[in-house]
């Protein structure tokens, strides 16, 4: 979700490949120039997730996630939760395809080597009590999205392309709890600082903002934090990133295994 690649961590100047100038750039050119920069074939994760209700009530969850790209360019996912105890052990596997549907793949410790698939139906549901959706936590195709580019903006001080991003295939019109995505995009770095969410009714239920954004490696940016507000409840998501890895022995193909999951072997 998050762009939907990494909880919204996607992430220098303004020329891209050919003399386009950056107002001439489309909505969809954009957004490729956000994946071209900042999609790391591989990634590990260390976070520190406090999850706030319309209280002021704070549950603070210890959370891994790898994500790998394949040779067919498609990623693999996998989130695990390794505190408090109430959510130690669970975890999320997800199978990014092309011409297909993702797969995922929900694993509960109290039932045993069982995964659950999580149905087309069900990626609108909310993921494990935080503000992402199951549809939130996965990079999206491209090519099943429209996009339009609005006006300018300047957000905290910095100049942002603002793009619409709706689904246009008929399956994800059906699928997604969305009317459509806004996105604030750092035109000197092509990072998404800002998301807004649109309920079918296009009326904003959810905020996500980027913050402590660092440069992981050379055109790649990367934030250290992030926080989902949900309008609809008062709830809040935050992130904090306490390590991040962009290499290959991070995020080991193994990992992306149901087995993985089934013996136990990501649990710690």
């Amino acid at each position: 979700m998050m762009s939907r690649a990494g909880v919204g961590f996607l992430i220098g100047l303004l020329w891209i490949a050919g003399p386009i100038e950056a107002e001439e750039l489309t909505g969809r050119q954009v957004l490729d120039q956000v994946a071209e920069r900042h999609e790391a074939p591989y990634e590990f994760e260390a976070q520190t997730m406090t999850l706030v209700d319309k209280k002021g009530n704070q549950e603070v969850r210890a959370v891994r996630r790898h994500a790998r790209r394949g040779e067919d360019g498609q990623f693999k996912y996998l989130f695990v939760f390794d505190s408090p105890p109430g959510v130690k052990g669970v975890a999320l596997l997800t199978w990014q395809h092309a011409d297909a549907d993702d797969d995922q793949w929900l694993y509960l410790p109290a039932q045993g080597d069982q995964l659950k698939r999580i149905a087309k139906g069900s990626k609108k549901n909310y993921f494990m009590g935080t503000d992402f959706t199951f549809e939130d936590l996965v990079s999206e195709p491209r090519d099943k999205f429209a996009f339009t580019r609005l006006a300018d903006e300047a957000l905290d001080g910095a100049g942002c392309f603002v793009v619409d991003v709706a689904p246009a295939d008929p399956g994800l019109i059906k699928e997604s709890g969305y009317q459509k995505r806004t996105v604030w995009v750092r035109q000197d770095i092509f990072f998404i600082v800002r998301t807004d969410y649109l309920d079918k009714q296009g009326k904003l239920v959810k905020r996500q903002t980027a913050g402590e954004l660092v440069n992981a490696a050379g055109p790649t940016w990367r934030a250290t934090t992030a926080r989902m507000e949900n309008f609809s409840n008062g709830h809040a998501t935050h992130i904090r990133v306490e390590k991040r890895l962009l290499e290959e022995s991070a995020a080991p193909e193994e990992h992306f295994q149901q087995r993985f999951l089934q013996s136990g072997q990501h649990l710690r």
